[in-house]
């Protein structure tokens, strides 16, 4: 008996997760800043849809921390405080330098990598690194934080594992709010960092590949406190 071929449904994105992917996007993108009131009939129009999907996305994101529902005011966008960026920023820094460790190591997929792939993929990370130091010298920081985020994702898929790719996916997107705070101080030395770390993945030391990545993310940390200390 032949056996027929059933093809998955191919199933539309609910209008639900269409309206949170955009209201997330506005607050990582910088549209809407912290402490910002987010008005449902505003963002309904803005985003042409009714305010019940709205209402929902915003319920979704208070349980996230993205959104602050205050009685009688509405919701806000949550200003993150100190103990929270250095909370995701000690994740940040776990993840971030296994992925390098795995690039510099050369184990995609938990096997060595084909030399042209691995080429390639240097190719890439050397490309996003020249667009967003370009990014940062015209003071482009929209650009520039997007390039970042590129640039980490890159290295974590050279590491070859999906489940640690996915991790420092979700945790990215929320330093990725984070970094567009410190993207003007932290600009070329950001870049430059990038570039050393690109030079030791390349050169196939896992190790010096982790401990750089490690020292990256402090030198986030310290620009993200530094104008708070100095206010």
């Amino acid at each position: 008996m032949t056996v027929a071929t059933i093809r998955p449904l191919q199933r539309p994105v609910p209008l639900r997760q269409s309206v949170y992917d955009a209201l997330i996007d506005l607050i990582v993108g910088g549209e809407l800043p912290p402490g910002q009131h987010m008005v449902e009939t505003d963002l309904a129009r803005q985003l042409g849809v009714s305010r019940q999907p709205i209402r929902e996305a915003l319920h979704r994101m208070e349980a996230e921390g993205w959104v602050d529902l205050r009685p009688s005011q509405g919701a806000f966008v949550h200003v993150p405080t100190d103990s929270e960026v250095d909370e995701l920023l000690d994740v940040r820094a776990l993840l971030e330098a296994e992925t390098a460790r795995l690039a510099a190591a050369g184990r995609g997929a938990r096997a060595p990598q084909a030399p042209q792939a691995r080429q390639a993929q240097l190719a890439r990370l050397r490309e996003i690194c020249a667009e967003g130091q370009a990014a940062a010298e015209a003071d482009d920081f929209a650009s520039a934080v997007a390039a970042n985020n590129a640039f980490h994702t890159e290295i974590a898929a050279m590491g070859g594992n999906a489940v640690l790719a996915e991790l420092a996916d979700i945790v990215g997107r929320r330093v990725q709010w984070y970094y567009r705070m410190v993207a003007p101080a932290r600009g070329h030395g950001s870049w430059a960092e990038h570039a050393e770390m690109i030079d030791v993945i390349e050169a196939g030391d896992p190790e010096r590949a982790k401990a750089l990545a490690r020292k990256h993310t402090e030198r986030t940390r310290q620009a993200y406190h530094q104008p708070r200390s100095a206010s």
